[in-house]
């Protein structure tokens, strides 16, 4: 017998995302454009490697270019620890089934009581709040009421 695929997406598994780590790849990248303007312009590569026509060095130019390169490097690092900031921020919330209200820890799904004992090391007792005591005391007297009644007219 074949298990049926379910009508629900599985959702991609929460990752630790740090915006220092993302925000060195880019800085290095950044650098790496750095280095290579300046190069070209006091090295000539592209007549080196492309045997283009050679170039006299144009220092203003090329100073030019960093301070271009360094303002797009500094918007957008901004721009990704902000991204990764939120993204990490949402990646925090506690998934909590709509059905059955367990809790995604880890990979598993637990109970509400099986999560906070697991979180906090301390035993789960149950309550109730006084917003639902007087809530299910209203029904009680309610259904009491209505069986009441049921019973006076049963009995005639």
């Amino acid at each position: 017998m074949e298990t049926q695929p379910s009508p629900f997406p599985v959702p991609p598994p929460k990752q630790s995302v740090y915006w220092q780590k993302a925000l060195f790849w880019q800085s290095l990248g950044f650098l790496i454009m750095v280095v290579l303007t300046w190069s070209d312009a006091i090295f000539d590569l592209a007549h080196v490697v492309l045997g283009l026509p050679h170039r006299e060095v144009d220092i203003n130019r090329t100073a030019i270019i960093t301070v271009v390169i360094v303002l797009l490097w500094m918007f957008s690092g901004y721009k990704i620890y902000l991204v990764v900031s939120r993204l990490s921020y949402l990646e925090s919330f506690l998934h909590v089934c709509a059905w059955c209200r367990k809790i995604e820890h880890n990979s598993q799904w637990l109970s509400l009581e099986a999560h906070f004992a697991q979180k906090t090391g301390g035993k789960v007792s149950h309550g109730i709040c006084p917003e639902c005591a007087e809530k299910v005391t209203r029904e009680g007297r309610e259904c009491t009421a209505s069986r009441a009644t049921t019973d006076a007219v049963e009995a005639r």
